[in-house]
Formats: C-alpha cells, structure tokens, sequence
C-alpha cells in the first residue's frame, strides 16, 4: 500500500516541477512584454513631442489614432502571458498542496472556522473544521458556495441514492487529474476567502430601475449626441465653447440624480466583480467539457442551454460592474461626463439583472456541487488505498476491516477491524489512559461524515447503514452561562435522548467516558442506567469507559457487547499497540503515568 502512495506522491512532485518551470517561462515572456510597452510609451511621447516641434501634425494624427489600437493589442497580450503564467503557477501549487497534505501539513489550509457550531450532532468533537480538521483534508473549493456546499455535505446526511451519485461523479473527476486541477487553479486568479458573496447575491436579487426605462435611455442617449455635436461644431466651425460647457454641466446635473443608485451597485459590488471572474472561468471549464456521470451531465445543464452560455452572461455582468467599479480613473470621470456612462452601465447591469438573477442562485449552487465533488475526487486520488463505502439497506449497520483515521497520516495510523450490527446493540469500549479509545470513537464517526459525504473511507472496506452520527466527547464547562462541565455533558445527553426517542432516523452515538464529573458509585449507576435506555431505542453505538464494572452489563443484556484497549508495562515504560480486542479491558497504566510525573504512589 505505501508503494501505491509513494507512486501518486511521485506524479505530485512531477507536476509541481513541470508546471513551475513552465510558469517560469511565462514569467520571463511577461517581463520582455513589459519592457516593450514601457519602449512603446517613450516612442509615442518621442515621436509626439518631435512632430508637434517639427510641425508634422498628420504624421501625429496618424500616430495618435494607431498608437491606441497597437498598444491595446500588447495589453492583451500582456495580460494573456500573465494568466498563463499565474495559470501554472497556481497547478504547480496545487501539486505541492497535495504533496502537504500526503505528509500531514495542514495548517496552510483553509479551515473553514465559520461553519463550525458547538451545538451540532458531531462536528466539533470529530474536528471537521478548524486545525488540523477534515475540512483542510479535503477541501480544493476556492468559491464562497464550493466552500458552503462541501461544508453542508460533511455536515449533513442525505438519502442513499444522492450518495450513491456523488460517489459516481467523484470517481469519474478522480479518474481526471488534468481537469480537476485545471477547474482549481482558474478558481485561484481572485481567490479571496474574505469576500462577501451574500452581499452580492442580495444585489444581484433587487429590482433595480423598473420605471420610466425608456425614457432614461433616450435621456442618457440624446444628450451625449448634443454635447459631442457642440464640441465639433466649436472645432469646425468656431461656435462659443460655453454651448459644450454648458452640456457638461447639464449632464452632471443628471449623473448627480443616478449616484445614489451608482454608488449601491458598487457598495454592493465592488469586492465581488473578482469572485464573478472566478465563476465565468469555472462555468467555461465547466461548458466545453464532456461527463459521463449523470450528477456532472444535470448540472452542466445549468449552464447551457439553447445556445445560452452561462459563462459568457457572467463575463458581460463583471465587465460591466468592472467598467462601474473603475470610476475613480481621472480618464473615465471626463468621458462619464461627456458620454452619461454611468447611466448606460447602471441601465446595462439591470437590464442583466432581469434577464439573469433568478438562474444565479442556481448557477452559484452548481457551481458548489462541482468544487463539493472536485474535492472529494481529489481526496479519493490522494489516497488510493482509501475504499467507498458500500450503503446496505437494513438499519444499524457499520462494519469495517483495517479501518484508520485520516487525519492520522500513514506512517503512524494504526487500523482496526469493527462490527456492530443491530438496532440498540451498544458496545462498551474500556481501556487503560491513553490507549486509544476516544481516537477510535473518532474515526468511527469521522468515516462515517466522509462515507454520507459521498466521498471514500479510509478503510480496506466499509459497509454502513443510513444514519445520523452524535457524539458525546468535548463538554466543557461554560462560566458566563454558569454551566459546569458535568452539567454540559448532561444537556448533551439529553439532546442525545431526544434525537433517538424522537427522530425518524436511526442514530448511531459515540460517547466518551461519560458522566466523568461525578463520584464513581453514582457514575457507574448514571452510566448503566443510560446504556439500558440506549439499547431500547432508535440508534446503536458505542461508550467508552474507565468504569470496569460497565462491561458487566454484557452478562444480563445480549445487546451489550465488550471491546478494550490495552496497555503493557515494561520497567518504566508504558507500551500501547493501539489495538481493539474483544472483551474487557485487563491493563492498568495510571498508577504508572502518575509515578513517571513524580507522583509518589503509596498504599492507602
């Protein structure tokens, strides 16, 4: 397996070179562009300054009027070479990436801290967000609603044959290294996480302008005509200048009564026309590309249709915006004043507006689903161990063999094998300190949020029934709201109780040393007492434990069943294997850790 690993980190490293030599290339092309722009500019100025001494005012005119179309032609060039190179550059990041999170360096990565929430079924206890956390594993969305979707998938579960989907679709993109990090990179060019995409979506969903249209378009057509007729009527044939002035001023006296409706769509817009870049080039990689999963087909379908690109309507809308958002340029102010264009923007972005907003939320949402799906297929590639999980049909199933965490990397995870099959069957997990029971709690339910995901486990293979993951494991106590720890993990309890005596859905709990804040007697009575009323309802689970006496419970009740951790003490020296076993747990080491922290241990 590790050969298997080592050959994909391999491709990695390839491409990472490749890709940054290609884009080192693109960077020494760019730069002979630059200096040919720079030498165009003194040439032009040269030229200008020598012909307006010399007196060759057609030679200047002829100067003038090609100047602006060559050196539009370099721009353009320009700005190509720069995509490129900024193109492979991203591709070769994106293969370092892969390479980092292969050895366990997570920390660059995005974390996606706003999606966490402490009252959640499973989240925090199973770290999908935050440090070190599933979502830095996973992720590869770079738009506000891949980032959303992929964090509502690992979130929340969904029906079998929505799985069974995303499974297919991710095999296929894993099956597509060139694309998927192609469809990343593009994203990458105005990556910006801090970007208020509901602000947009909010602007995007307005009314804008819906009265008297027409006549603001002939307004905003027919004084620009006037002002231009008296500028060339003063160069031609000498009439007063005050005519021109006195247009400029009307038509500020008309901008003034739009710049309120100016200034919300570039409040609203301003940060956001680089986030509208993103989705035109994702969308066009999208729209040229051929699927053969039907989840990749239907949303594809969301952008072309009729001839109609999704892409190409976008592209209009930040072009437009781009124009708006550029009002601060001294050139644009002269020509807004002469020609009305704010108005004309202003018009062009409502009449896109009507046209466009009520497919954008679904354009936006497609989008999600494609970077949702890219992530986990670029998982999926990343670990080629890694199996999908098989969905079965009976209730209260997880069964497993050489089952890992994924965000214990290869070279220290240890697998193990695990059955628990039944509704009520419960499975008390004892186990000396240390010794792995709250890990392995973690990857039962970390496997789990990844297989209802639609992604693969980190496992040899894995079968799962249809289910909601709780967990009991971090409470903590809360001093504002006067909530001791003992307390909390009661309130959990209770949501627990209420999700199982209440839902419709079977739930499968993995609970951590549970009641830890009380004396042993009443612990232990707490304990079994609750262990009882699980295994009457609608879940099955696990409970992990110091309490020895717990696994008593096997003897009196057949849904109760016993695995342990262990430990071995040799010398000073406490040894784990990190193994499950069948059983009850026959190891101690706490008298020992005390002692090896200076605690000198005596008899009572």
């Amino acid at each position: 397996m590790n050969h298997r690993l080592e050959m994909i980190k391999d491709v990695y490293k390839k491409r990472q070179l490749k890709f940054s030599d290609l884009s080192d290339l693109k960077g020494k092309l760019y730069n002979k562009i630059s200096i040919l722009r720079v030498l165009l500019f003194l040439i032009f100025f040269g030229l200008g300054f020598w012909w307006i001494n010399s007196g060759e005012y057609q030679l200047l005119g002829g100067v003038i009027l090609v100047f602006p179309l060559v050196f539009g032609i370099v721009v353009k060039k320009h700005n190509r070479v720069k995509f490129d190179r900024d193109q492979l550059r991203f591709m070769s990041e994106i293969n370092r990436h892969e390479i980092d999170r292969m050895n366990g360096k997570l920390h660059a990565f995005d974390e996606g801290v706003e999606f966490q929430d402490e009252a959640h079924p499973y989240s925090n206890d199973l770290d999908i967000f935050g440090r070190n956390s599933l979502f830095q594993l996973v992720s590869r969305a770079v738009t506000p609603s891949g980032r959303e979707t992929l964090a509502k998938w690992l979130l929340n579960g969904t029906a079998d044959k929505e799985i069974l989907k995303r499974q297919q679709a991710g095999q296929e993109l894993a099956a597509k290294m060139d694309w998927r990090q192609q469809f990343q990179a593009l994203g990458m060019h105005d990556y910006d996480i801090k970007r208020d995409y509901e602000k947009l979506n909010a602007w995007l969903n307005e009314s804008g302008i819906d009265h008297n249209v027409n006549i603001i378009k002939a307004v905003a057509l027919l004084l620009p005509i006037v002002t231009l007729t008296f500028l060339i009527l003063k160069l031609t044939i000498g009439i007063s200048i005050y005519f021109f002035f006195g247009m400029l001023a009307v038509n500020g006296l008309v901008l003034k009564r739009f710049a309120d409706q100016v200034k919300v769509i570039t409040d609203d817009t301003n940060d956001n026309v680089g986030l509208l870049k993103s989705y035109s080039r994702l969308i066009a990689h999208i729209e040229k590309s051929t699927f053969t999963s039907g989840y990749l087909i239907k949303r594809q379908e969301h952008f072309l249709s009729n001839g109609f690109s999704a892409s190409r309507a976008i592209s209009k809308l930040q072009r437009l915006l781009d124009f708006l958002n550029s009002r601060a340029n001294m050139l644009y102010a002269i020509i807004d004043l002469a020609l009305l264009m704010d108005i004309h923007l202003v018009l062009g972005a409502n009449k896109w507006r009507r046209e466009n907003a009520s497919h954008v939320s679904r354009w936006f949402e497609a989008i999600g689903d494609f970077e949702a799906v890219n992530s986990l297929a670029s998982f999926s590639q990343a670990n080629p161990t890694y199996a999908y999980p098989q969905l079965v049909i009976a209730d209260y199933h997880y069964q497993a063999n050489d089952l890992g965490h994924p965000l214990i990397f290869s070279v220290e995870r240890i697998t193990n094998n695990f059955s628990l099959i039944g509704r009520g069957q419960v499975a008390i997990i004892t186990g000396s300190n240390m010794s792995g029971k709250s890990t392995f709690l973690r990857t039962l339910g970390i496997n789990a949020a990844l297989a209802f995901a639609g992604g693969p486990c980190c496992a040899l293979e894995i079968s799962l029934s249809n289910f909601d993951v709780f967990t009991g494991m971090r409470t903590q106590d809360n001093l504002e709201e006067h909530v001791s720890s003992f307390y909390a993990e009661l309130k959990r309890i209770k949501q627990l109780l209420d999700i199982v005596e209440g839902g419709n859905r079977p739930v499968f709990f993995l609970l951590d040393e549970i009641l830890k804040g009380t004396n042993s007697k009443d612990r232990h009575l707490g304990s079994a007492s609750l262990v009882k009323q699980l295994s009457n309802e609608n879940g099955f689970g696990l409970v992990s434990t110091h309490d020895l006496e717990l696994g008593e419970l096997s003897n009196a009740m057949d849904k109760v069943v016993n695995y342990s951790f262990n430990s071995q003490i040799t010398g000073d020296e406490i040894n784990f294997d990190y193994k499950l076993y069948a059983g009850i747990c026959r190891s101690f080491n706490a008298s020992k850790l005390m002692e090896n922290m200076g605690i000198k241990i005596t008899d009572a």
